[in-house]
């Protein structure tokens, strides 16, 4: 799937064509997970061993690959580098500044790995609130409003964006109801990945399967996004559907 997925998305003849394209001279990769939910998800583990090792094959040796929010056990299996820990310059954040985490600051390229559930709060945890409130200090301020706009604030940052190389979406299993942290009743098995550029795209389309999804179960109540109206407004990235390129990639197996 990953390999598919990178080629498909970069348009090259071969999955290291395809990284190289991506992540280019890249020395310091950050791979940001999600640790919450993601022991009631359980596919962590699974996803970054396979996108460490073909970002090895690719040329990028493990020593410039460092996880974040994955488990620690995981990391010194792997033989990846510590993320840099710690706090540096700042972005203005709902009027106020807030200091950016030092893994995100060193990094010369992200990929963004979340996952796909519901959230309490926010409506919906994807691609973009995955980075927002996980790259901010004080992200407990920025929930006001479903968290809009202070998605998209973040996200929409250079400092933030210029960073992001690309996102897949662990779609492999989704978080129907209850979450960002809920029960394995919540959870159904789904089998994809979601790539792309575009947090905002990828995200609306991610809120499409967890509607329909939820259709097809019987949940009624309604999703309601705010930061993702919010930031598609703001031009952080395209939010209507006729703007959005969606391949569909199907697996034989």
């Amino acid at each position: 799937m990953l390999s598919a997925g990178v080629q498909v998305l970069t348009g090259r003849d071969s999955t290291g064509d395809g990284w190289r394209s991506v992540l280019g001279n890249a020395e310091r990769i950050v791979i940001k997970f999600n640790r919450v939910g993601g022991g009631v998800l359980a596919t962590t583990d699974a996803l970054a061993r396979e996108l460490v090792g073909a970002l090895e094959k690719s040329g990028y040796t493990r020593d410039r690959i460092a996880l974040v929010e994955a488990p620690p056990q995981l990391a010194r299996e792997l033989g990846t580098r510590e993320p840099a820990g710690g706090w540096g310059s700042s972005i203005i954040v709902g009027g106020r500044p807030e200091e950016l985490a030092a893994y995100l600051l060193e990094a010369d390229a992200l990929i963004n790995v979340p996952f796909l559930k519901t959230h309490r709060v926010a409506g919906m945890s994807g691609a973009l609130k995955n980075l927002s409130h996980a790259v901010i200090r004080h992200p407990g301020r920025y929930h006001d409003g479903g968290c809009a706009p202070y998605v998209g604030e973040v996200i929409g940052q250079e400092e933030v964006s210029s960073r992001i190389r690309l996102t897949i979406v662990d779609a492999l299993r989704l978080m129907v109801r209850n979450g960002p942290e809920s029960s394995t009743r919540d959870v159904i098995g789904h089998c994809e990945l979601l790539f792309g550029f575009d947090p905002v795209a990828i995200d609306s389309v991610g809120l499409q399967t967890l509607l329909h999804k939820r259709l097809e179960l019987g949940i009624e109540d309604r999703i309601a996004v705010p930061y993702l109206d919010a930031a598609g407004a703001a031009g952080v990235g395209r939010r209507e559907a006729h703007l959005i390129d969606r391949v569909v990639v199907a697996m034989d197996s």
